[in-house]
């Protein structure tokens, strides 16, 4: 999926030469735009500052400049262009210099010669200034600016505008005049200042694609009488297809998991964890494989006027408007390997084999209802379930500033469960979504959640808090659970009070191709109530280890009108 640039054609040419930075790694700015090669030399090494040395850069545009996308190579060298700089991490914030549109944020593929490879998009014809950061092990950033003028000879002042976005394109949302970083799973929304982790792909016709997600390779191992340990993956990869038509956005999303494959029947353990059966029996204290296609889905919305969108999601396999997004699609949750013990009382729908949603909404609100069918998914994950439109939902979701997302929702489910037929329930879901981006582009989420399901006269509650710190190459996360286990197999009936609290971290150590390959390790650790102690010990702990590939982050600053 790497852009290649096989060729150097029609190179333009801007001569820019940097004013002094000081230390702390500020920009030097391009000026006087000519036809000729973008060349832009970094500041002298400061005196008795032994830790920042400067470098040189060129760039050289594959092809004319234009409206669009425009492939770019990045030339790094010692100053004076001597020795190729290797192992540099280049990332690009581009912008226009006329007009507040926002900034794109983007990285450069390292091709190891001391040249770096990216894709440039100008939306529409004028003047835009892409900031380049260099980033070297053990010494201090440095910043770059060059300067493009979009609007070039023979261009026309529009040319190309035709079905170009002011939002960006590629970045905005199907469900609104929004950047892509507010959708969650299905139609639920999250913070605008959520990390997003993306690969664009080439254009098919007028649909934009892209996949998000990730895979992951894991081991844990689990002590006390009731433990297990395995090789296990957690995988969920997602397509999107994108375009604007008939005034309005249309969406397709395809997502598949490969832990039929990989899991079979019984899953992956995961301590106290209740919900669907395998071989026909309930799942004791494992997590239940996901199906092999998780999401088969089309999404319309339309401006209304007013500042309003109305829009309709349709999916054979899909999320019904009940709970927030799924745990896989938390900013605060998704480098989390296992599944939450609480699963079943806030986002278990999220694959339904039958949903129609319609909503409507503008910048700040979403309110939105949903008929869907409410049965679990069966034990073959391979083949799909029959259709049902049994069951009904609706939630509210209000983001007040670009931090936040706060959400509501209420669903009857139809005989939910397999191993409790004709047994309807009420389910009950509030949650608050808080991201921060920080300082270097770190960024730190969290997420608070209630659920209650309510059946057979019985009710039970159950709380969620976790947390991410995006730090560098570095994510650290934290996630407690508590809640109310009514359904445990193999013990005294009645109701326990589990409690569980498991963090780590992950590392990249490697990119390619656009996408970030970490690897990284976790800790879990449980209360319960003594009368349980037979059964699972005293003081059970979960020890794990990953490796996860998925796309790298495309964070950038859309200003989503709020």
């Amino acid at each position: 999926m790497a852009v290649q640039l096989n060729s150097f054609v029609s190179v333009l040419i801007l001569s820019i030469v940097a004013s002094p930075a000081v230390a702390s790694g500020s920009s030097g700015s391009s000026a006087g735009l000519s036809q000729g090669e973008a060349v832009n030399f970094a500041p002298p090494i400061p005196p008795n500052d032994p830790v920042q040395e400067g470098v040189a850069i060129k760039a050289k545009l594959n092809g004319p400049l234009s409206v669009g996308k425009n492939r770019v190579t990045f030339i790094v060298a010692e100053p004076n262009f001597g020795k190729p700089v290797v192992g540099a991490r280049l990332t690009m914030r581009t912008s226009m210099i006329s007009m507040d549109m926002g900034a794109v944020s983007s990285a450069a593929k390292d091709n190891r010669d001391g040249t770096y490879d990216a894709v440039l998009a100008f939306t529409m014809a004028g003047s835009w200034r892409v900031s380049v950061r260099v980033e070297r092990k053990g010494q201090t950033p440095v910043d770059y600016d060059f300067d493009f003028d979009a609007a070039g000879p023979g261009m026309g002042d529009m040319k190309g505008m035709s079905g170009m976005d002011m939002k960006m394109g590629p970045m905005k949302s199907v469900l609104g005049d929004w950047g892509m970083e507010r959708d969650g799973s299905g139609t639920s929304w999250l913070p605008d200042s959520s990390p997003m982790f993306m690969k664009m792909l080439p254009d098919l016709g007028r649909y934009q694609l892209s996949v998000m997600g990730s895979f992951s390779l894991n081991y844990t191992s689990t002590n006390g009488p009731r433990g297990d340990h395995r090789f296990y993956s957690n995988s969920m990869p997602m397509l999107m297809a994108r375009r604007e038509t008939g005034g309005g956005s249309l969406g397709i999303n395809l997502m598949v998991s490969l832990d039929p494959i990989f899991n079979g029947e019984t899953g992956y353990p995961d301590l106290f964890q209740t919900g669907e059966t395998a071989y026909g029996k309930p799942l004791v204290d494992h997590q239940h494989p996901h199906n092999l296609v998780s999401e088969l889905s089309t999404t319309y919305s339309h401006p209304i006027g007013g500042g309003l969108n109305a829009f309709v999601y349709a999916a054979p396999v899909g999320e019904p408007a009940l709970g927030g997004p799924m745990f896989m699609h938390r900013p605060s949750g998704m480098e989390i390997p296992e599944a939450p013990i609480t699963h079943h009382w806030f986002d278990s729908t999220h694959i339904s084999y039958g949903v129609i949603t319609a909503g409507l909404n503008n910048s700040k609100w979403q309110v939105e209802g949903s008929v869907f069918n409410g049965h679990e998914p069966g034990e073959n994950r391979y083949s799909p379930d029959p259709l049902g439109l049994n069951s009904f939902s609706g939630r509210l979701t209000y983001n007040p500033s670009k931090d936040w997302s706060l959400s509501s929702s209420y669903g009857f489910l139809n005989s939910p469960e397999s191993t409790a037929p004709g047994v309807d329930q009420n389910r009950l879901t509030a949650s608050a979504i808080w991201s921060k981006p920080l300082a270097h582009d770190d960024n730190l989420s969290v997420t608070g959640i209630f659920g209650q399901l309510s059946q057979s006269g019985l009710t039970s509650q159950a709380y969620v808090l976790e947390a991410s710190l995006l730090h560098g190459e570095t994510t650290y996360f934290v996630r407690w659970e508590n809640v109310d286990k009514d359904e445990l197999i193999g013990v005294p009936a009645g109701d326990y009070r589990i409690n569980k609290v498991l963090f780590g971290g992950v590392r990249n150590f490697a990119k390619s191709s656009g996408f970030d390959i970490g690897i990284g390790a976790y800790a879990g650790l449980y209360s319960y109530p003594s009368s349980l102690d037979p059964f699972y010990g005293k003081s059970p702990v979960t020890l794990g280890m990953f490796l996860r590939i998925r796309p790298s982050r495309m964070a950038h600053d859309m200003g989503s009108g709020m």
